[in-house]
């Protein structure tokens, strides 16, 4: 018996048990919406833009994503789902991270 650990005994450590049954290989499954690494990188996707926006409603952050005709950034509040609008004007706005009542 060991002491340190109260009625435990000694004993080796575990060894590894064969498996003969048991492939080695990997099984590969796909699955839509999914990837499984860097290598199935899509080159053809580019990122979306985004803003990052504080809702201050609920207290969370969210992101507004840019609309189809390129004239603003649209979203909701991700708990409330009340709407938010950052227009995108000619000379811009260095600021990427907004807050919304």
């Amino acid at each position: 018996m060991n002491s340190k650990h109260g009625s435990l005994p000694e004993s080796n450590p575990p060894r590894p048990v064969d498996r003969p049954h048991v492939s080695k290989r990997r099984d590969i499954v796909d699955i839509d919406g999914i990837r499984s690494g860097p290598a199935e990188a899509d080159s053809t996707k580019t990122a979306r833009p985004f803003l990052s926006i504080w809702y201050r409603c609920c207290h969370v952050y969210g992101r507004l994503y840019r609309n189809r005709t390129n004239c603003a950034y649209e979203g909701s509040c991700p708990a409330c789902r009340r709407q938010a609008r950052v227009g995108i004007g000619p000379e811009g706005h260095a600021t990427r991270v907004f807050e919304a009542c």
